[in-house]
């Protein structure tokens, strides 16, 4: 058995037969994420001066994720765990989508990141996005390679973002 399939296996089995640890999975997985996405949008409407471009910042850079995800997942496709390890997940996914690299996971450390360069306070939207990433596991959905890909690609998303919008920032204005 593999570490990924073992670590799986493992987290699966914490949740089982706790229909409250089932709940908080489920919520986790599914609900939180647009808690940062909300989270997010409300904290750049306030600013004048640098809102539009936080907020085109989110639009543009979650959509570059999701499309560097899909071009990963044309090249190494992966099935869910629950299809090989024949298991029911906690929560309705398509069994023909791909596992890796985690969507969830890459847009909640996306997020988070930009969150926390725009205000030094909002370090522990980290944690919100790794209950995003945990829950993913734990509802049977992502193996934790999927996970851990998922959130270097949204690390790495929102550091080039915010490189990028450095680099615009800085333009003279013609």
């Amino acid at each position: 058995m593999s570490l990924d399939v073992y670590i799986y296996n493992s987290v699966i089995s914490l949740t089982a037969g706790s229909a409250i640890w089932q709940l908080l999975s489920v919520l986790a997985a599914s609900g939180l994420i647009w808690f940062l996405v909300i989270w997010y949008i409300f904290s750049v409407l306030g600013r004048k001066k640098t809102g539009p471009v936080e907020f085109f910042a989110l639009i543009l850079g979650g959509s570059m994720v999701y499309l560097f995800n899909i071009g990963v997942s044309i090249w190494w496709w992966r099935p869910r765990p629950f299809v090989l390890l024949d298991m029911t997940p906690l929560i309705n996914v398509n069994a023909a989508s791909k596992s890796f690299p985690s969507d969830h996971a890459a847009l909640a450390f996306f997020i988070a990141f930009l969150l926390s360069q725009y205000q030094k306070k909002w370090w522990w939207a980290y944690l919100v996005a790794l209950l995003v990433a945990l829950g993913r596991v734990a509802v049977g959905v992502h193996y934790p390679a999927d996970i851990l890909a998922g959130m270097a690609v949204g690390l790495a998303f929102g550091y080039l973002t915010i490189q990028t919008e450095k680099l615009f920032s800085r333009q003279p204005k013609i």
